[in-house]
Formats: C-alpha cells, sequence, structure tokens
C-alpha cells in the first residue's frame, strides 16, 4: 500500500521524492572535480535512482568546460570543434541532455537536481516550467529583469532558457529522464566571460550554427556588483522551494 501511495503522490507531483544537497564542493562552491567526473557523477546518479539510491540538489562553479549535445558529435566538424575548444582551455566533454553545445568556466554556476520519481515521464514540462520559474525569480530578487524564454539568435536555445529584459540568455535548462528519476540541469552565467563568449563563437562557427553574440549575456550585465555567495544563496533557496513545495 505503501508504494501504490508513492507511485500515485509521484505521478502527482512533478518532483518526485526528496533529495539532500551535495557538500562536497570547495567551501565557495568550486568543483573539486574534472569536468568530466562532473558529468559522470550526475549519470551514475540518475542510474543510481533505479535501484533505489539517492538523488542530490548541488550548485556549483564548474571547471571550464565545453558540454558537446548528443547531436553536436554527429556533425562533420564535431573534432575540430573539440580540438578548438581543448586548445582554449576548456575541457570537452559529451553530455546526455541538451540539443546544441554548452560552453562555461567559474564565472558561471551549475545547477543540477537529480531526483528519484516513480513516474518520471508524467510532468515533464512542468518540471521545466517551475524549474525555470524558479530561477528566474531568484535572480529576479537580485534586480535582475529574468524572463523564462528564448531569446532569438541565442546559443543553444531552449524554449525554458531564462533570458534578462528579453534580449540576452543568463541561464540554459535541459532535463534528462531515467528509469527511476530525472535530472533538471542549468547554467547559469554570473559574470560576463568574454573568454567563453569568444569560445562559443569559435565552436559554433566550427560547427556551422548559428550565433548571435549579442544575446550572450549574464548576470553581471544587469547587476555590475553581483556575489557568487548572493547568487548561489538566492537560487538555492528558490530552487529548494521549488522542489520542496511541488
Amino acid at each position: 500500500m505503501a508504494a501504490l501511495e508513492r507511485r500515485l503522490a509521484d505521478m502527482q507531483y512533478p518532483f518526485g521524492g526528496a533529495v539532500g544537497f551535495y557538500v562536497d564542493d570547495a567551501e565557495d562552491g568550486t568543483s573539486t572535480r574534472t569536468a568530466h567526473e562532473d558529468m559522470d557523477l550526475v549519470r551514475r546518479t540518475l542510474v543510481g535512482l533505479n535501484g533505489g539510491g539517492q538523488g542530490f540538489l548541488r550548485l556549483y562553479r564548474p571547471r571550464p568546460t565545453a558540454a558537446f549535445s548528443p547531436r553536436d558529435t554527429t556533425l562533420r566538424h564535431y573534432g575540430a570543434a573539440a580540438d578548438a575548444m581543448t586548445a582554449l582551455g576548456f575541457e570537452p566533454v559529451e553530455r546526455r541532455a541538451g540539443g546544441q553545445l554548452a560552453v562555461y568556466d567559474d564565472q558561471a554556476l551549475v545547477i543540477d537536481l537529480v531526483a528519484p520519481h516513480d513516474q518520471p515521464r508524467v510532468h515533464v514540462l512542468e518540471r521545466f516550467r517551475r524549474f525555470s520559474g524558479a530561477i528566474a525569480s531568484a535572480l529576479g530578487s537580485l534586480g535582475v529583469d529574468a524572463r523564462v524564454g528564448a531569446v532569438e539568435g541565442e546559443y543553444c536555445p531552449g524554449d525554458y532558457s531564462v533570458n534578462g529584459a528579453g534580449r540576452m540568455k543568463l541561464a540554459g535548462v535541459a532535463q534528462r529522464i531515467g528509469r527511476g528519476g530525472y535530472h533538471m540541469g542549468a547554467v547559469v552565467s554570473i559574470v560576463h566571460s568574454t573568454r567563453v563568449k569568444a569560445a562559443v563563437a569559435r565552436a559554433y562557427g566550427t560547427l556551422g550554427l548559428p550565433f548571435e553574440p549579442a544575446t550572450f549575456g549574464a548576470v553581471s550585465d544587469h547587476v555590475p556588483d553581483v556575489d557568487f555567495k548572493v547568487v548561489r544563496s538566492a537560487l538555492r533557496t528558490s530552487v529548494s522551494a521549488c522542489v520542496r513545495n511541488h
């Protein structure tokens, strides 16, 4: 009976079971892992949910990363693009979710929510809506005119991207479904990184993908004196409340 009740509850609630906060990053939130290890942590945790494993919520400052999508790896010049990213100091990795290459460094915050759900394919769009809404709400509390939706010409476009004032992309959001749960992931650009912007232009040019540089933005474009600790705290509070109060 308890299992049936849990299954019915998961069908009703988008975010499923409870998760703990990941605590193995450095004190300032910087990852102590390589980009490959960060990706593998999510993969292993998502697979483990099917056997009763525990999920987590994590917000961290990543190592310089070039996260190629499955679609990117089929493109003719993928190898050249990956080599170019390595030359620029970004570790190429292949992610399991998302439509196009995402490039980021420690001027961004990555959010990973890996959680158990008996019916993970139920409420996929509702999870997107609420998760992106929580990110926009957190940025809004800091003074950003944050909105959910794609900006025309943005790189790695998505219906649930978070933008600033309808002009520039601030965060990309992706979701992957596993047999025992799901992964919601986001990359939030905190400080405008000319290094990342140049890398995106280089990689997208090599891959033959469109990119409008004016749509590349960060929280610092709207709040010049942005503080990572404050942003991380606001995002953790908002996303945690979203998951807890579903």
